[in-house]
């Protein structure tokens, strides 16, 4: 088997290779791939296999006592529009144009690693390799300058549109509509607009 993912912090594809061990096994973020249409009539291959072959009493040495999971508040997945910010919005004051923008378009709101980390956005609206994995019929990135670990989350989305002052910004690659100045002037009017034009 071939798993093939980004290493190093996204600078290179690794493809790992595991020729000693079997069985293999290798998981996907959820929201990587597409879903397929349900066919009721589709029975999938039962394999039993008996676990002692693999495994022995001291794998088992740790115990889990108790399991706490809590659902999260935030459902990006679902969102047929996501607004997302990265560090280029300057501020989580700045982030607030964000959740005015996704209130009027009825979406929801996400941020890269940079801006989370500077704390402009929580943890759960984080969008990438480290974070959650969208494709959403709208992406509007701000102030994101698009590293290929928040492309990872973001890149098949129907619709992307990147707003940053730099025009050589790497998300322009993945975007369908580039508009080059700075979110503090594009977004109030994209608001103001989209306001007046809905009534």
């Amino acid at each position: 088997m071939y798993q093939i993912r980004p290493a190093f912090g996204g600078n290179i594809i690794a493809t790992i290779i595991n020729p000693d061990c079997r069985p293999q096994m290798a998981t996907v973020r959820e929201g990587v791939m597409k879903k397929e249409i349900l066919d009721p009539k589709y029975k999938g291959k039962l394999v039993k296999l008996d676990v002692a072959k693999y495994v022995s009493d001291a794998d088992f040495v740790v115990e889990i006592i108790e399991r706490h999971m809590e659902k999260s508040k935030v459902n990006m997945k679902a969102a047929p529009i996501v607004v997302a910010g990265g560090y280029g919005m300057g501020s989580k004051e700045n982030f607030q144009l964000l959740y005015d923008l996704a209130e009027v378009l009825g979406g929801e709101v996400g941020a890269s690693r940079a801006a989370v980390d500077a704390g402009y956005a929580e943890h759960e609206r984080q969008i990438g390799q480290t974070g959650v994995t969208v494709r959403p019929k709208l992406y509007i990135a701000c102030g994101i300058s698009g590293q290929i670990q928040h492309r990872a989350g973001m890149e098949e989305s129907a619709q992307i549109i990147a707003i940053n002052t730099d025009p050589e910004a790497p998300i322009n690659s993945v975007a369908d509509y580039v508009i080059n100045g700075d979110v503090g002037v594009v977004l109030p009017k994209m608001i103001k607009y989209y306001k007046q034009n809905t009534k």
